[in-house]
């Protein structure tokens, strides 16, 4: 039964989330969706791919949320993928967003969690008992 719960959060951690979006035709995904670092408060590093297609022809940008820092851009309604290195200790969200509006259209977080909540502490060292 272990191994059974295992295979659940391993195809959990690894299964790409679909964003939500307002246009039910808009698909925005990010693979994988988390980022594993080893101590909390440590920077996260992982190869992220960004994958969407919209519903009409228009011009969109792929941005940070936080800062609108765009990351890239383009025109028509063709499926696109942008490869991201993501770096982050904290969860971060994209958009897809309308250039023409600015309107956020879809997004997708990359979430940071941590193998190890708190660093141990040291074994060594003077001790008063």
């Amino acid at each position: 039964m272990n191994n059974f719960y295992l295979c659940l959060a391993l195809l959990l951690l690894f299964n790409p989330t679909i964003a939500w979006s307002e246009e039910s035709s808009i698909v925005f995904t990010a693979t994988p969706e988390r980022c594993v670092a080893l101590h909390k408060g440590q920077t996260c590093y992982q190869d992220v791919l960004f994958r969407w297609k919209t519903p009409e022809v228009g011009h969109y940008c792929l941005v940070l949320s936080k800062s609108q820092r765009q990351l890239t851009c383009w025109t028509g309604t063709a499926v696109q993928e942008y490869p991201y290195s993501f770096e982050g200790d904290k969860t971060t969200t994209f958009s897809l967003v309308s250039r023409d509006d600015a309107k956020a259209l879809a997004e997708v977080k990359v979430v940071v969690t941590w193998v190890y909540k708190a660093p141990k502490q040291s074994q060594s060292g003077w001790r008063l008992f």
